[in-house]
């Protein structure tokens, strides 16, 4: 396209079935069908490019998908180190009424603590985090259903996705401009994004 410059990809291997079953092992959760053929055909995802403005060159766009090594939990265990009575994610869990009528119901958001399993797909520049969630865990068991969902920096839930192959779709489609996954969102993008 004209004024799209710098379009740098940064090709990777595929991931090992080892690896694979390690993290699941590891995480005790299966990876969906989808995100696990992703990942044997390439251990995660960047591409970024620039447009050109006054013959200068700013970066704009940027599409990500971790590595399987980068496929974090987004909470980490309480260390031994922190403060007892210290607050914590979990401490932001609460329980909306939905009362609006009319309407089909919304998928319900993830929890902070146990009841899901969070990890980070991409850290979307600092501006949320787009996480592969499993919902409705219980400690010990193998959890193997997913969605995509979107953490947003006031630390709300916006669902995106039911699977990762409609997420990476949904990601082409948008550019990897920034900020678009707030387009999911109730308030949208920033006015700068825009």
């Amino acid at each position: 396209m004209p004024g799209v410059v710098d379009v740098r990809f940064a090709e990777r291997e595929p991931a090992e079935k080892r690896t694979l079953l390690f993290w699941e092992q590891k995480n005790t959760c299966i990876l969906p069908e989808d995100l696990r053929d992703f990942y044997l055909t390439t251990d995660g995802f960047t591409l970024t490019w620039s447009v050109k403005l006054d013959d200068e060159c700013v970066p704009l766009g940027c599409m990500m998908i971790n590595s399987v090594g980068r496929l974090c939990p987004l909470l980490q265990p309480i260390s031994v180190f922190s403060l007892p009575n210290a607050p914590s994610l979990a401490d932001l869990d609460w329980e909306e009424s939905s009362s609006e009528t009319g309407l089909e119901p919304a998928p319900s958001a993830p929890h902070f603590d146990s009841r899901s399993r969070i990890y980070e797909l991409d850290s979307c520049g600092g501006n949320g985090k787009v996480c592969l969630v499993y919902k409705n865990c219980t400690p010990g068991v193998v959890a193997q259903h997913s969605e995509i969902w979107f953490l947003d920096r006031s630390l709300c839930w916006h669902f995106l996705t039911a699977t990762f192959t409609a997420y990476y779709r949904l990601m082409i489609t948008h550019l990897g401009l920034p900020e678009w996954q707030y387009a999911y969102t109730p308030y949208g993008p920033s006015p700068q994004a825009k």
